[in-house]
């Protein structure tokens, strides 16, 4: 290294070394909350909706989907049934929840806890081709389910459709959501599935869907009375 250049570097280091260190200071973050835990922005938070969230779970094949049951006065039991249809007939019955419809919780300051009953279903669907994974939430407990349903046609595909009223009466079973397979329209040679996104029973288009769709699992609850009562 030529000597013109060592002098330049010394020159530089030891001004560099007289320059004064500034104190960083200490000032309260009045950044919004967004921000403060995603200093970069990367993810764009502050034009993102609920909406658009569903979306992205829904891209991943996640559903959410909360049933509301109406209002129980006293305890009864409480049943969620899934039952396996294959052309039309029930091949399979599993039951998802034996349990009653009584949950306890605490209200803050308070060491003994107090009771009320539940008044909505809460599932969670993850789906991947013929098989979802179900979990269900109450209150009270949680539980999940794993389903698969034969898949025979690179051209079949499942989806889920849920009941739009879930209002519970004593001793009768109550249609939630189903997991159904679309069918081949013989007439144009193309499978498809119902166009009815909320379900109802007796109407036509939810008729057409569990008579036409070859392979589904169709999930209902039941409220019975207590033994005893």
């Amino acid at each position: 290294m030529h000597y013109s250049n060592i002098f330049i570097v010394a020159f530089f280091y030891f001004t560099l070394m007289w320059i004064p260190v500034r104190a960083q200071e200490v000032k309260p973050d009045t950044r919004i909350q967004l921000l403060k835990e995603d200093g970069l922005n990367r993810y764009y938070s502050q034009d993102i909706t609920q909406l658009d969230m569903l979306q992205a779970l829904d891209f991943m094949g996640v559903r959410i989907r909360k049933f509301d049951l109406g209002t129980f006065d006293q305890k009864y039991q409480l049943h969620i049934y899934v039952e396996t249809y294959r052309d039309g007939e029930v091949v399979k019955t599993d039951t998802m929840l034996a349990y009653d419809n009584e949950y306890h919780y605490y209200e803050q300051g308070e060491k003994d806890y107090f009771l009320d009953y539940i008044d909505q279903l809460k599932f969670y669907t993850k789906t991947e081709d013929n098989r979802s994974e179900v979990r269900l939430h109450t209150y009270a407990m949680s539980t999940k389910l794993d389903i698969e349903l034969e898949r025979w046609s690179d051209e079949q595909f499942y989806n889920w459709r849920f009941f739009k009223d879930a209002q519970w009466e004593l001793n009768r079973k109550i249609p939630l959501m189903v997991f159904a397979s679309s069918w081949e329209d013989k007439r144009y040679g193309f499978h498809r599935f119902c166009g009815v996104v909320n379900l109802e029973e007796g109407e036509e288009g939810t008729e057409e869907l569990l008579e036409y769709s070859p392979a589904y699992v169709l999930f209902s609850y039941e409220v019975r009375p207590m033994v005893g009562q």
